[in-house]
């Protein structure tokens, strides 16, 4: 792969494109190739007839096990490396791995849905959700209105279900092919192109690489080991601590599996950088990144104000000595819980989210902010809504976050807009980090 813009923007095949003229569910759905007639038939009468909020479920199933069926090409392992899932085999089931948020960020980080569909994918998810927890008395005064439901249809056939089939993106595949089948030295075009590229590649680079030194053998092991001792030296003042911890627990592994070609390859390339303090003395950290998976799975499902508790409680009775390999996994899920979504919070598992984050250490804090928020699309995504914003700023308040000396300057102009109540300029400066994340602006 050359030092091209390919380098930074995934080119996407066959995008389906709406005709203007169809604005109704029927026209609509006409070009829904994946549904076959009767399907649609059923959906376009739910429509019409005003059931709004069941015809939208009924085609929301459809959109996202499609999205998760073909992302499963990818390879199982591979998706729970991009999810910082490290104990994911490559036998797991998708829909046990991947939730629907989960489906749709990986969809956009990969270039199979634009970013800006993405988030249309996202909107028609909170809607469906949110209306899913009314009890009855609030479903007697609020439903799903027709304009909603008629953008989120539109949203999922444009996106997912007017293709006969969604293809992950073949800058991906390439990408992949050309780190796992060819040898790099430091001067190539891509290790340069890499050098320069928008963090969301550079993660992407060390979960291809780490997930092939754990699972490949043959020619394909050896491209992957040389590859990484020649990219790590390069990559490594760039990397944030995140994905640093990522390549010590793999050679944790491997060296626990007894991979002796891996660990020798890993163990090379980690001497270059001096990096075998992010090699974990033990897997116990692994039982905290299980615990916040779990969290994170509750957040994400469909009743979570109701079980995101029990996790929460679980997360919280490990212990307050979270081992450093685990804390980035868990202060973004006790954030998640913590900040909520677009429609409310858990009261119940906040609180428990609350007790967490106080105990936090100004280091720790410190640490969280240089080197995970950054890149953490989840918690800057959040941002983009207004009530988590609310929350985001209740909590730099209550932690004193303003107070520590923050090395990032994107963080620290969120942290101070924060501090300052200007919801506006926390709204941008969110954007503005998770712009630079994926190498181009959000508006």
């Amino acid at each position: 792969m050359t030092a091209n813009n390919g380098m930074i923007r995934w080119l996407r095949e066959g995008e389906a494109r709406l005709p203007g003229s169809a604005r109704k569910p029927v026209q609509i759905l006409g070009h829904a190739r994946q549904l076959n007639p009767k399907i649609q038939r059923q959906i376009v009468s739910a429509f019409e007839g005003g059931h709004y909020e069941m015809g939208l479920n009924f085609l929301w199933s459809k959109t996202v096990a499609s999205l998760k069926t073909e992302l499963a090409t990818v390879g199982i392992e591979l998706l729970g490396e991009m999810l910082g899932k490290t104990d994911v085999g490559e036998h797991a089931d998708v829909e046990d791995i991947l939730t629907a948020r989960d489906a749709i960020r990986l969809a956009g980080e990969l270039g199979v849905v634009s970013q800006t569909d993405a988030m249309r994918l996202r909107h028609t998810y909170e809607i469906i959700v949110h209306f899913s927890r009314l009890d009855e008395e609030d479903r007697e005064r609020e439903e799903i209105d027709e304009s909603e439901a008629v953008a989120s249809l539109k949203a999922c056939v444009k996106t997912v279900l007017a293709r006969p089939k969604v293809e992950v993106a073949k800058k991906f595949v390439e990408f992949r092919k050309a780190l796992e089948s060819e040898l790099f030295t430091a001067g190539d075009d891509m290790v340069r192109a890499l050098t320069s590229s928008p963090y969301f590649f550079l993660k992407l680079t060390i979960n291809i690489l780490m997930n092939s030194a754990k699972t490949s053998v043959g020619a394909t092991l050896e491209h992957c080991l040389s590859n990484t001792n020649v990219l790590l030296p390069e990559l490594w003042p760039s990397l944030q601590a995140t994905e640093k911890w990522h390549i010590g627990h793999t050679y944790a592994k491997v060296y626990a599996d007894g991979k002796k070609t891996s660990m020798a390859g890993l163990r090379e390339a980690l001497l270059k950088v001096k990096g075998f303090d992010f090699v974990p003395e033990n897997l116990r950290s692994d039982t905290f990144i299980r615990a916040a998976g779990d969290v994170l799975r509750a957040h994400d499902g469909m009743d979570n104000f109701y079980t995101e508790l029990a996790p929460m409680n679980k997360l919280n009775r490990l212990g307050t000595s979270v081992p450093n390999p685990a804390l980035p996994a868990c202060i973004t899920a006790v954030l998640s819980v913590f900040l909520g979504n677009p429609y409310g919070v858990s009261w119940t598992a906040k609180r428990v989210a609350s007790e967490m984050l106080e105990k936090l250490s100004g280091d720790r804090w410190r640490f969280y902010l240089d080197e995970v928020l950054p890149n953490d699309e989840r918690i800057l995504g959040k941002l983009n809504y207004e009530r988590p914003r609310v929350r985001w700023v209740e909590l730099v308040e209550s932690s004193k976050l303003a107070d520590l000396q923050i090395k990032n300057d994107r963080v620290s102009r969120l942290i101070t807009a924060a501090a300052q109540k200007s919801d506006r300029d926390v709204e941008k400066q969110a954007k503005g980090l998770l712009g630079k994340y994926y190498g181009r602006r959000l508006n």
